[in-house]
């Protein structure tokens, strides 16, 4: 999705000077930014991600829990076979499927909302870059910002922005908001 949105920025910007004409694409100012190390290092992207191992252990538990219930089930079931009717093996059988059942439910659940939870901190941080990214684009006038990795094969280092941008997301929200 960070990509489409680059993308679609680039495309705007390139539009927008080709528009300009060939005198104004001459003195084009490019920038480059790598915004998986603004995620990963801003105080923002570090909070998001504690609020996600946080919740991630919190359904880690469910899920060994309930796991840990089934296999009881199962090695009740194995050790009472031979004693059990068909009938009483048959509701115990039925119940381990159950479990089994409500296991894999828990589970699946539990990754949609990982992957939810990811995509809402994710977007809320990209905000935060973005609008950092705007304030450095009008700051230093820059006609073109390029994701590093998303296509760019070579870029001269005094074209990176992301330490820049880093800083200001930083700024933006000190350690411990």
């Amino acid at each position: 999705m960070r990509r489409k949105i680059a993308w679609i920025l680039a495309a705007a910007v390139a539009a927008t000077v080709m528009a300009a004409g060939p005198a104004r694409a001459e003195g084009i100012k490019v920038a480059v930014i790598d915004v998986n190390k603004v995620l990963n290092e801003s105080e923002a992207g570090k909070v998001a991600r504690k609020k996600m191992e946080g919740r991630y252990e919190e359904l880690k538990k469910k899920i060994e829990s309930a796991n840990e219930e089934a296999r009881k089930m199962k090695e009740d079931l194995d050790k009472q076979k031979i004693l059990l009717g068909k009938e009483k093996l048959a509701a115990k059988e039925e119940a381990l499927k159950a479990k089994v059942g409500e296991l894999r439910e828990l589970t699946k659940e539990a990754e949609k909302e990982m992957q939810n939870r990811q995509g809402e901190l994710t977007r809320d941080v990209l905000k935060i870059i973005e609008v950092q990214v705007e304030k450095i684009v009008q700051e230093e006038k820059i006609d073109l910002v390029l994701e590093r990795g998303g296509g760019v094969v070579h870029f001269n280092p005094s074209l990176d922005i992301t330490d820049k941008v880093l800083a200001l997301v930083n700024k933006e929200m000190p350690v411990g908001k």
